[in-house]
């Protein structure tokens, strides 16, 4: 003789348990944060030259350019013909930002020149030059 099912048995699941979606939201959204800084700079190095400066918070654009020549607006790879284009696009985008040129300090200050050239006709109102974070010897 077989029992058979009481109806409290039977009654069915009515809500949904989100709280390991929102542990892997979380989760996920910490890594995004963690890895954004790394996001906008190019994929080889640059020795930059060392100075005491203010650090800045604000959204600008970088431009890299290493001892071989090879040159970056943010994460991209760009050569000299399409460096101003590419900063064209990323200023109309964003008007006023801060363009930093990083160039290692080994580059001849004429391409560095020549990057701040390219800047201003594409319409930079701010240029800085990148150097290495040193401390204050007072």
């Amino acid at each position: 003789m077989k029992a058979k099912p009481q109806a409290e048995d039977l009654t069915p699941l009515a809500g949904v348990n989100i709280i390991p979606v929102i542990d892997v939201s979380l989760v996920l959204l910490i890594i995004l944060l963690a890895t954004s800084p790394i996001l906008n700079l190019p994929g080889f190095a640059v020795k930059l030259p060392k100075a005491v400066t203010a650090e800045s918070k604000e959204r600008n654009i970088s431009i890299s350019l290493s001892l071989k020549g090879e040159l970056g607006v943010n994460e991209e790879s760009v050569n000299w013909d399409t460096l101003g284009s590419n900063l064209k696009k990323k200023l109309r985008e964003k008007r006023d930002v801060l363009v930093i040129i990083r160039a290692d300090e080994g580059v001849a200050y004429g391409d560095v020149e020549r990057i701040m050239d390219i800047a201003k006709q594409e319409g930079a109102l701010r240029i800085a030059i990148a150097t290495q974070q040193e401390q204050d010897k007072k």
